[in-house]
């Protein structure tokens, strides 16, 4: 059930990210904003999904609810390092949140190249 909502939500910003790139002046301010964005995206994801894996982890109760929340932004990017008995060591924050960083840019990028791309085609 999670996951077609996941992919329902995944589908519409990057619809909204294409429609919101294609304003963009000229091919600098594009991917600009598309570095800008995928950094900032990045970056919020990085640290929430570090904080939530780092709760559910370390704590018990009622906190593991909304700590499995913000762990889940790691979901498709954290199945890289393998499964883990026990905690993790400390070095494994900051490479997830550099992977996340990464794959943000990434996708963002690849919105912006089919931006780049319709733009190449209506113009020629």
């Amino acid at each position: 059930m999670l996951i077609p909502v996941i992919l329902l939500l995944l589908a519409g910003a990057a619809i909204l990210l294409f429609r919101f790139l294609n304003t963009r002046a000229g091919p600098r301010a594009l991917w600009r904003s598309s570095i800008a964005i995928g950094f900032s995206v990045g970056m919020m994801r990085g640290i929430l999904a570090c904080i939530g894996w780092y709760g559910v982890e370390h704590t018990g109760g009622p906190l593991q609810i909304p700590a499995f929340a913000l762990a889940m932004l790691a979901w498709p990017e954290a199945i890289v390092f393998g499964r883990h008995r026990g905690p993790v060591p400390l070095g494994f924050y900051p490479l997830l949140a550099l992977l996340l960083v990464v794959t943000s840019m990434l996708w963002v990028s690849i919105v912006a190249l089919a931006v780049h791309a319709t733009r190449v085609e209506r113009d020629a």
